[in-house]
């Protein structure tokens, strides 16, 4: 089977949970660069302490920024609110308070068919 294929079929078994939101900045000093920072952050401690496999981040034409992140499924995704927050992770969630409106979350859902190979 080419390998294609297979992460195809890995996709339409339900092996990826994919989150999806949309930020608005709130207007503070250097807001961009500070989320870009906190934003990374956060991923990073999910990837190292979650389970987590990545996310992207993308910036829309109306000027918020957009995001999906990527979990090998729902339960890994679901048991990320349990695991404890370091140090590092609190201070992100911080400057991530005082310059991002409420996270809008899009949608979440089990990944069918990945065409990104």
């Amino acid at each position: 089977m080419p390998k294609w294929q297979s992460l195809i079929n890995a996709g339409e078994a339900g092996l990826m949970y994919c989150a999806c939101y949309r930020f608005a900045l709130l207007d503070a000093p250097d807001a961009e660069a500070r989320f870009m920072t906190a934003w990374s952050g956060i991923t990073e401690f999910f990837k190292a302490n979650a389970g987590a496999l990545g996310s992207r981040l993308h910036k829309g034409s109306d000027g918020a920024f957009y995001a999906y992140a990527q979990w090998p499924d729902k339960d890994t995704y679901d048991a990320a609110g349990q695991v404890k927050p370091t140090q590092d992770f609190m201070q992100h969630r911080l400057e991530w308070a005082e310059i991002c409106a409420p996270s809008e979350v899009l949608f979440e859902g089990e990944m069918i068919t990945d065409l990104f190979v």
